[in-house]
């Protein structure tokens, strides 16, 4: 039974996300020896005919550098995609998004009152978790892959002059691949170069995370002592070692901030830490550049895509009200007509009229008209309409800078705080006047305000992520994902699940959101 599951999955993997043979292996691999360290099968003999295959591209210079080149792409292809990530299912119980539409889970998980997560193989939308967790996991162990071939003595480029420039791609994609797992998931198999995966542990999301930081920091130390620029075609621009510093630096500003499940715990982080490494983070939007709706296609971001679409996607009642507060955050039993000005905004922030279309249209009212709004998010719309032909933001600077003045926030520097968002995108964009210098709870106000306004959509999950770790998702909202239940009837473990109202499962505030922004009525 556990072979066929197994090739179950590698038959999935290849047909679905036209993996390379030897990273099909390689998972499968994984997967095999996860079920004979955690269950019984231990007489389970799988004969890998194609074990030359993948002994020839690790112990190749070209396959090595190859097959690094290609992480952060598989990396992108999952954390910005419709069907392989959470992502979707994120932007709506954040009450940032709003669908009418069951696809990708959207409308099970942003019930009102919340429902727990249908956590079983044969529900329709598991293979967002799933692919999610699969592929992430695929990233990390090739990415191990590479470092070991290094650490064996394999030399890449003229005289190994390649060599740090693939070692330090591989240090940054474990870390994205074990950091989004613990962004993610309640429990982890965070690895390296190192493990032995017949002995591999579950572990906390917390050790995936910290061992995620500390591979990212390996990566930021070979950046910063090598030269070199990383070729076109692996992140679509030729980013130098600096730049690639610079951006592993922000991205552990993200780890650090985003793991929090809770407020106290968002309170513990080492906001120090986080200030010193967003100080050595991005100073200007990170991007890829996309490649079209064409075949072949490797950059093109699905989430973006479906989430802001016309007539598919359309931007949540709470939003609407945080820029006009005259509107309800939400949709009213009486209907547009109940709404002051038909519903159409009138905000002293100008991105109201930049950044958001007013749409009165709705459907499918048998779901729900709470899922009703007036408005769509059309700042991608430039994106959309250029046939994806366009930079993919995946990190606009100020993300970075409210990294800066949230850690200065909390480091007792309220008027620090303050001048970062009185000199960012709240005064360029949103023609608002100065925040106080000396009232640390309107900087903060402010500062998630900024977040709010400015981040949605560019990383996946991110206003998901702000709403967990301030107490705010709406109550029965998961908190986390647990183990999909794919890879637990692989590893012969329970089933199990997070969220809900009536019935709920998890531990309050830790696995499942209570006293959030709104507790509707059953």
């Amino acid at each position: 039974m556990a072979i066929q599951i197994l090739e179950n999955i590698l038959y999935q993997l290849n047909s679905n996300i036209k993996m390379t043979k030897m990273k099909a292996i390689r998972i499968y691999i994984i997967l095999f020896l996860l079920v004979a360290n955690f269950t019984n099968c231990a007489k389970l003999e799988v004969e890998n005919t194609n074990n030359p295959d993948r002994d020839e591209v690790l112990s190749s210079p070209e396959g090595l550098r190859t097959l690094a080149g290609s992480l952060f792409n598989q990396w992108f292809q999952t954390e910005q995609h419709n069907l392989n990530s959470p992502g979707p299912a994120m932007w709506v119980m954040a009450d940032w998004g709003t669908v009418t539409y069951a696809n990708y889970g959207c409308v099970d998980l942003s019930k009102e009152p919340r429902i727990f997560l249908n956590n079983t193989p044969s529900y329709r939308y598991h293979r967002n978790t799933r692919n999610f967790w699969r592929n992430m996991y695929g990233v990390i162990t090739s990415a191990n892959d590479v470092l070991t071939g290094i650490n064996n003595g394999i030399e890449i480029g003229n005289n190994g002059e390649e060599t740090e420039m693939v070692k330090g791609m591989a240090y940054f994609m474990q870390g994205l691949g074990n950091g989004y797992i613990g962004l993610v998931f309640d429990k982890a198999y965070p690895s390296d170069e190192n493990t032995d995966y017949a002995t591999l542990t579950q572990t906390s999301y917390t050790e995936s995370i910290n061992m995620a930081i500390t591979q990212l920091e390996k990566a930021i130390q070979v950046f910063d002592n090598n030269t070199f620029t990383l070729p076109t075609e692996w992140m679509t621009h030729p980013y130098t070692n600096q730049d690639m510093s610079k951006i592993a630096h922000s991205f552990i500003a993200r780890l650090m901030v985003y793991a929090a499940r809770n407020q106290a715990q968002t309170d513990m982080v080492d906001w120090q830490k986080v200030l010193d490494h967003a100080n050595a983070g991005i100073t200007e939007d990170f991007a890829i550049e996309g490649d079209g709706n064409v075949s072949g296609r490797k950059w093109m971001s699905w989430l973006k895509f479906y989430m802001t679409r016309s007539s598919w996607g359309k931007v949540d009642m709470r939003i609407v009200h945080m820029l006009d507060h005259n509107q309800p955050a939400n949709w009213p039993d009486a209907g547009l007509s109940a709404l002051p000005n038909n519903g159409i905004m009138v905000s002293n922030d100008a991105r109201a009229n930049t950044d958001f279309q007013f749409d009165s249209a709705n459907n499918r009212p048998e779901r729900g008209t709470y899922r009703w709004s007036t408005y769509r998010y059309k700042r991608y719309d430039p994106y959309i309409l250029s046939h994806f032909f366009a930079p993919v933001m995946m990190m606009r600077k100020t993300e970075n800078d409210m990294f800066k003045a949230e850690a200065m926030l909390k480091l007792g520097r309220i008027s620090d705080a303050a001048n970062v968002v009185n000199n960012g995108t709240r005064h360029t964009r949103g023609h608002l006047p100065n925040v106080s210098t000396t009232n640390g709870t309107a900087v903060l106000k402010a500062i998630m305000y900024e977040r709010t306004i400015e981040l949605p959509l560019t990383g996946m999950g991110i206003n998901y992520f702000d709403m967990r770790r301030t107490g705010q998702l709406q109550d029965g909202s998961l908190l986390h994902f647990p183990i999909p239940a794919q890879q637990l009837e692989v590893l012969q473990l329970p089933f199990y699940t997070y969220g809900g109202v009536n019935p709920q499962y998890g531990v309050p505030n830790e696995d499942v959101s209570v006293n959030g922004w709104f507790t509707p009525t059953p």
